[in-house]
């Protein structure tokens, strides 16, 4: 099998994560780099050993036969970049969130079919062994019917508008960076078909500092609260009316607990053999380039745009607020 050849758009914290799980691959490199600024481009490439460096995304492109290009930058440029690699005809990895809006989502992904060009959103937490645990005990009904569930998700950022959480015109906003695990995460588990959503924002510096946002399924609700001005943890907790699972540092976890009706635990499942979480998607996206796939069955583009239309529903708040 030859050498996958990735190239990277963005040289943020999150592209080191992935070019150190593209070390832990066989038959994957980094080929080459773009950033906006040479300077950062060339210090990513002489730390990871790339080739060929450029300060112009659409350079790289028409220089380099790439096998997909991850996408690492800022938010607001996401949709103007995976429009570039569809138009260069290159398969995309994308961060998350992958588009601002829903109808950036349709249009991109309608594109992609069209063109038959492999894109994927980067929803590495989907793929992590824990996951599939805890899906096998919910398939087994170890917790019985499910009730309720509850994500929390919060950090205290730094109170900087300037930054890019707080910074609308870099895709600021707590829906872009951490309810975007919380739905992807709780829908997986609890499924797709739900009645009715309901959306809650606080809204400072112009975005979303605050989401909750409430899923009514047929006999269970699903809440999930996002914040960047509150400490709330990453834990996700599944209720059923025979005990619950307790997902600790759900958005990276490595372990998962298991309890019955009495409170008393089960069992406890502890991933000791991941490295880096980044590898699972990165082995996704090669599997399915090489099958020819136009997208990934567990990150499919559905999800992709309805995480957008939830985008579209909190940053109607805004709207409304004003």
């Amino acid at each position: 099998m030859a050498t996958f050849r990735f190239g990277i758009m963005g040289t943020g914290g999150i592209a080191h994560k992935f070019a150190d799980a593209v070390k832990l691959i066989d038959q994957c490199e980094i080929t080459a780099v773009a950033n906006r600024t040479m300077v950062k481009a060339q210090q990513f490439a002489d730390k990871y050993a790339v080739d060929h460096v450029y300060d112009d995304f659409e350079e790289m492109l028409k220089q380099e036969s790439l096998d997909a290009v991850y996408i690492a930058t800022t938010m607001d440029v996401h949709y103007r970049l995976t429009q570039l690699c569809l138009k260069y005809q290159v398969p995309v990895l994308c961060e998350k969130a992958m588009f601002m809006t829903s109808e950036e989502a349709i249009t991109t992904l309608n594109q992609a079919h069209d063109k038959k060009v492999f894109v994927m959103e980067a929803m590495w937490s989907k793929f992590l062994p824990t996951y599939r645990q805890v899906l096998g005990w919910l398939t087994e009904g170890k917790i019985g019917e499910i009730t309720t569930s509850d994500y929390q998700f919060g950090n205290l950022v730094t109170n900087d508008p300037q930054n890019r959480f707080f910074n609308p015109e870099l895709g600021g906003g707590v829906s872009f960076d951490l309810t975007v695990y919380t739905y992807d995460l709780t829908t997986m588990l609890l499924g797709h078909e739900f009645n009715q959503i309901d959306v809650a924002t606080d809204w400072r510096y112009n975005v979303d500092v605050t989401d909750h946002v409430v899923l009514h399924y047929d006999h269970s609700l699903a809440t999930m609260t996002t914040s960047f001005v509150a400490a709330l943890g990453n834990q996700l907790v599944i209720y059923g009316d025979a005990g619950k699972i307790v997902i600790p540092n759900a958005n990276d976890c490595k372990e998962a607990f298991l309890y019955d009706g009495n409170n008393q635990l089960v069992e406890h499942y502890q991933d000791e053999a991941t490295q880096n979480g980044f590898t699972y998607e990165i082995k996704e996206v090669i599997n399915c380039v090489y099958q020819n796939k136009l997208e990934s069955p567990i990150v499919p583009h559905q999800l992709t745009i309805a995480s957008a239309r939830l985008y579209d529903q909190i940053w109607e708040q805004k709207k409304k607020s004003e």
